[in-house]
């Protein structure tokens, strides 16, 4: 089944064709809100929970941060291209896109790792949407989040694979725990092998899912 996805109530500006990618980061990841920045501090598109004036004021903010980061002089500071900042009341995650812009998202307070398969995927999708380069360290990643049907009795073992418009059967052919993690070798019924990994969240990634 579909998860609810989250939504902010009332904008403050247009939504564009990156809210949507914007909005499953957030249900992926958890975050209370996430925001596409431009290179001069301007919210191009937001989705969460968070109120917009909110999330677009950090999104400035830590954009700022980004280009101060940048134009430092300390030795690989200006080649930063994600930041994770934890705190007590909020946190905060900030990724480096081609051009200028910046992925900003609130995540909960006191978290200190957002999942990086969930970003990846958000940036190849803005990326493309926006027609910029894959930054180099998404270009060979090629996870994508899936709906998985677990086994009767086992909430952690894949049964079926939502695949093209259909339940997929999928035969187990190897499991391993990786940082927390479970991960599952598994073979669709067209014969196709993949990678299958469920997060912490209890969402659920494929690697290398060939064209359905």
């Amino acid at each position: 089944m579909t998860r609810p996805k989250r939504a902010i109530g009332t904008r403050d500006q247009d939504a564009t064709p990156f809210g949507a990618a914007l909005l499953r980061l957030c249900d992926s990841t958890g975050a209370l809100a996430a925001a596409l920045v431009d290179q001069e501090g301007e919210t191009v598109d937001y989705a969460g929970a968070a109120e917009p004036f909110e999330i677009r004021v950090a999104a400035a903010e830590w954009r700022l941060v980004l280009r101060a980061l940048g134009s430092s002089l300390v030795p690989g500071w200006a080649e930063t291209s994600q930041i994770i900042v934890r705190a007590r009341q909020r946190s905060f995650a900030v990724v480096a896109l081609p051009e200028g812009y910046a992925i900003v998202l609130e995540v909960a307070r006191r978290c200190f790792a957002v999942s990086p398969r969930a970003l990846s995927e958000a940036v190849r999708e803005i990326a493309h949407e926006a027609g910029l380069e894959l930054p180099r360290n998404a270009q060979h990643d090629h996870w994508s989040r899936v709906e998985v049907r677990s086994a009767p009795g086992d909430a952690r073992r894949p049964h079926a694979l939502w695949f093209g418009s259909s339940w997929v059967p999928i035969e187990v052919l190897g499991r391993y725990q990786l940082r927390g993690e479970t991960g599952y070798r598994a073979r669709l019924s067209n014969g196709a092998e993949i990678n299958l990994v469920r997060e912490k969240l209890g969402r659920w990634y494929a690697e290398d899912l060939p064209q359905s």
